[in-house]
């Protein structure tokens, strides 16, 4: 096949590629903003990010936002994506129509600097399951799988298409986290910073292909730090920032031009983008001050002339993302706030309960890891308590209940802290580009991790029962078995809790600092009589308390006969002396199991409302 073939070929499955992801029913959107302004801090530390900038993005250009570090790009990029609006203040017009907020979500996607993904997935399962969520059920299963072929077959990926992600390139990463975004057809891409990390090669690889996405009819913006002059050519459209001010705007090719308008001229064969830093540094002296208002800080652009365009007023922006207006409009923008997917509920948690599961089966440290540990350490134990449950020489058995509790807490909290902080990532850059709600992703996590919660400790439980000469009865087995399972159910919503709130080296630490109060009140450390009574009320928030009263009330109460004594005179010969011994006699069952439910429930409902509010934060 020759060389012009080979071409013709390739064209056509671009051309294929686009006519699937550009809908000919929705023109093609410019998008402007008006004086806006950023600040953060609050009273008498307010500091001002953003100075009342201006600018205009149009559609079928692939934009880039330059300026050195501190200059305030990424804070615009993160407003004109919709992702910050407190503290925020001016106009976002697309189309010279106020900005929709609902509408402009549902077409718009955002891609971070670090390529956030699911590393256990490989590329077809992650465009599938992208396909299903954002195409939903109006679109058949034949053409899903259409769309993901060509779009990978585009981007270059059709050779690794079974490769997990954790085995990529940085630069395939990329361009499969712009790949993903392209299924529900947006009309505005955001990138921040797409070819850090890349090396040239694959820095000009993933620049060629947004500008392809551009001449299809979309609005593509990306952060750039310190471009190539052959990188900086793949651009349009250049909007330089520095100060928290737009000191340029226009085609890439005026740039030079521009600057020589105040007598700064790039040496030849000099990257005009190199140039164009070492003055927003100041190395040419003070002429930014110049520089920003020859293009009225973005309200112009510029083409060889300046051409004026009509001034806007500026309208503060609340937290919401509404303007400040009178109640009733208030009330109709926030309705706005609210997202429909592009999938229903239910699909949305079929989807993320198939996707979960793989990634949780083939993480060694959730499944390998957990599984091996409690299998050797029921074994241990098993062989250090050696027929200590039929034991009546002393209750050192009441030791083997509370440590075994012990290391179901941590065994079941330890990996969600640990795997928990770094999925949140992706579900950030999931949930703000529209994949699914917050409500279906925590339900299929929930719903993937529970067989685990109750399998190994089920294996672990019956390791040590059986080696450890517990009362060979069914009814004290499910007992037990029913308050080993309600703790490590706990343990799973307290490490989703300390996951979700800190990261990883914060959440482990604070979450053993946070178990010694509460293992302290358990029964076993201290009996609950001799606890001064202003702190009594103490151990009855102590889930240890609960998971260590109703292991002892499985193995002694409910009428247990005498347990075997080698010598003359066992004190704790009978069951109910050992329950009198820790205050336990007067102890029900029931009460510590509807604690633990207790827990059960306001840990699952607290890691909810805390993911909500993280993400809520990040606007």
């Amino acid at each position: 096949m020759n060389k012009i073939t080979r071409k013709a070929m390739d064209s056509t499955k671009q051309t294929e590629l686009w006519s699937l992801t550009t809908d000919e029913s929705k023109p093609s959107s410019d998008f402007t903003f008006h004086d806006i302004s950023y600040n953060v801090g609050k009273r008498n530390n307010v500091k001002r990010i953003l100075q009342q900038m201006s600018g205009t993005f149009k559609s079928g250009q692939l934009t880039a936002i330059l300026g050195p570090s501190g200059a305030g790009k990424t804070s615009l990029m993160n407003i004109l994506a919709g992702l910050k609006t407190t503290g925020v203040e001016g106009r976002i017009e697309v189309d010279g129509v106020e900005r929709n907020f609902k509408t402009f979500r549902k077409q718009s996607a955002y891609i971070t600097q670090k390529d956030y993904l699911l590393k256990d997935l490989t590329i077809d399962e992650y465009m599938t399951s992208a396909a299903h969520l954002k195409l939903g059920n109006k679109v058949s299963d034949s053409e899903k799988k259409t769309r993901a072929d060509l779009i990978i077959k585009t981007l270059g990926l059709a050779s690794s298409v079974t490769t997990k992600i954790s085995r990529l390139s940085g630069g395939e990463c990329k361009r499969l986290s712009i790949g993903l975004e392209l299924f529900d057809n947006p009309s505005f891409l955001f990138l921040d910073e797409p070819t850090s990390g890349l090396d040239s090669s694959s820095s000009l690889q993933c620049v060629a292909l947004l500008r392809k996405i551009a001449n299809s009819g979309r609005t593509v913006v990306a952060t750039i730090h310190q471009p190539s002059s052959r990188l900086l050519d793949h651009f349009d459209h250049l909007y330089v920032v520095v100060g928290g001010s737009c000191m340029f705007q226009g085609p890439v090719e005026f740039l030079v031009p521009y600057l020589q308008t105040v007598n700064l001229h790039c040496p030849k064969y000099h990257n005009p983008a190199d140039f164009v830093m070492d003055v927003a540094s100041g190395e040419y002296g003070d002429v930014l001050p110049q520089l920003v208002s020859g293009i009225e800080n973005g309200r112009l652009t510029y083409r060889g002339s300046l051409a004026s365009s009509r001034s806007t007023r500026s309208i503060n922006l609340e937290g919401n993302g509404s303007y400040q207006v009178n109640d009733d409009e208030g009330k109709k923008k926030n309705k706005q706030k609210r997202i429909t997917y592009g999938a229903p509920f239910r699909t949305q948690v079929k989807v993320l309960l198939e996707r979960t599961w793989r990634t949780m089966w083939r993480e060694k440290m959730q499944t390998q890891t957990r599984f091996l540990t409690h299998i050797v350490f029921g074994i241990f134990i098993g062989l250090m308590y050696q027929t200590v449950g039929n034991d009546a020489s002393y209750p050192f058995n009441a030791g083997l209940l509370a440590f075994s509790q012990l290391f179901i807490i941590f065994t079941g909290t330890m990996p969600t802290i640990v795997t928990f902080p770094m999925e949140r990532n992706v579900l950030v850059r999931e949930h703000l580009n529209h994949w699914y709600s917050l409500k279906a992703y925590y339900l299929a996590k929930l719903i993937v991790d529970i067989p685990f919660q109750i399998l190994f400790p089920a294996i672990f439980l019956a390791i040590v029962y059986l080696m450890t000469g517990q009362p060979m009865c069914m009814m004290r087995f499910s007992m037990l078995l029913l308050v080993t399972i309600c703790m490590s159910l706990v343990a799973q919503g307290i490490g989703l809790v300390f996951g979700a709130v800190f990261d990883i080296q914060t959440a482990l630490f604070l979450s053993s600092v946070c178990a010694i109060p509460l293992l302290l009140f358990n029964g076993f450390c201290i009996r609950f009589n001799s606890i001064p009574f202003y702190l009594r009320w103490m151990s009855y928030g102590s889930l240890f308390r609960h998971g260590f009263e109703g292991a002892m009330l499985s193995v002694y109460d409910y009428d247990r006969p005498p347990l075997n004594c080698s010598q003359p005179y066992c004190y704790f010969r009978y069951p109910h002396k050992i329950l009198e011994t820790f205050d336990m006699d007067q102890s029900s069952y029931y009460v510590s199991i509807i604690g633990l439910m207790m827990y059960f429930v306001v840990m699952r409902i607290a890691g909810y409302f805390v993911l909500r509010f993280k993400l809520k934060s990040i606007s």
